[in-house]
């Protein structure tokens, strides 16, 4: 599999704090984002081919951070990230990567165990399904939760922050997707590009719509809750929280 980590956006909400570092590098209780979720990646061993990060806002601190770390890690740069919304660094992304896949998308301000990683890597990897997202079927839902639905035969009926009918969970930002439902995901995202209108759009759009479409997204549900997508300085405190247990 071909992972690719979204670090471009600035994290506005954080204040200061997202200034001059890039979520993905935020320090929580000591270690930051990016170790933790590079060592999941790292446990998955061979079932993961490359690794990519798309950086935007001070990616040049990302780059310097990478070049001092004993792993191939490769840089797309987006400098697009302050007018573009988040489809766009998936699509230039998979654009360099094999018309097949697989690819797993990874949003870089996840704070979650590196074992839940290494585990949804190993799962992709080895399950038949083609769309895999990673979902917490526990947690109870906000107004911000990337609400999901289901069909009777398990598949992704819907996903979004509103106008979601009997959610059944939370997807928490790492998705697989391969052959048939890479090509439609891809797509999808294309359609997106040259509309002013689309600049907004975010890439679970893209699921959602191929969903729709009838492409079979499958669940793949989180073992607990203990992750935090990492938005402003609640959201770090929670982090902070979780990383200390």
């Amino acid at each position: 599999m071909h992972v690719v980590v979204l670090a471009a956006g600035r994290g506005s909400r954080l204040g200061t704090v997202g200034d001059d570092t890039p979520k993905w590098l935020l320090d929580v209780n000591g270690r930051t984002i990016a170790d933790r979720q590079l060592e999941g990646i790292r446990a998955a061993g061979d079932a993961v081919a490359s690794v990519r990060v798309v950086v935007g806002h001070a990616g040049e601190a990302i780059e310097r951070e990478l070049a001092l770390r004993d792993e191939p890690v490769g840089i797309v740069r987006n400098p697009d990230y302050a007018e573009i919304n988040n489809w766009w660094s998936v699509l230039k992304a998979i654009r360099e990567l094999p018309e097949d896949g697989p690819i797993v998308v990874m949003n870089g301000d996840l704070l979650v165990s590196p074992a839940h990683v290494t585990a949804f890597l190993r799962a992709a990897a080895a399950g038949p399904a083609d769309g895999l997202l990673a979902v917490d079927l526990a947690r109870d839902l906000t107004d911000e939760s990337m609400k999901v639905a289901r069909r009777a035969d398990g598949t992704l009926d819907r996903i979004g922050k509103v106008d979601i009918d009997a959610p059944v969970g939370e997807y928490i930002g790492i998705l697989l997707a391969r052959g048939p439902v890479l090509h439609a995901f891809r797509d999808r995202l294309a359609t997106f590009e040259g509309h002013h209108a689309s600049r907004n759009e975010w890439y679970e759009g893209a699921v959602g719509r191929t969903a729709a479409e009838g492409v079979a997204w499958h669940v793949w549900p989180l073992p607990d809750s203990d992750w935090v997508e990492i938005d402003d300085d609640a959201d770090l405190r929670t982090a902070e929280q979780l990383a200390a247990r």
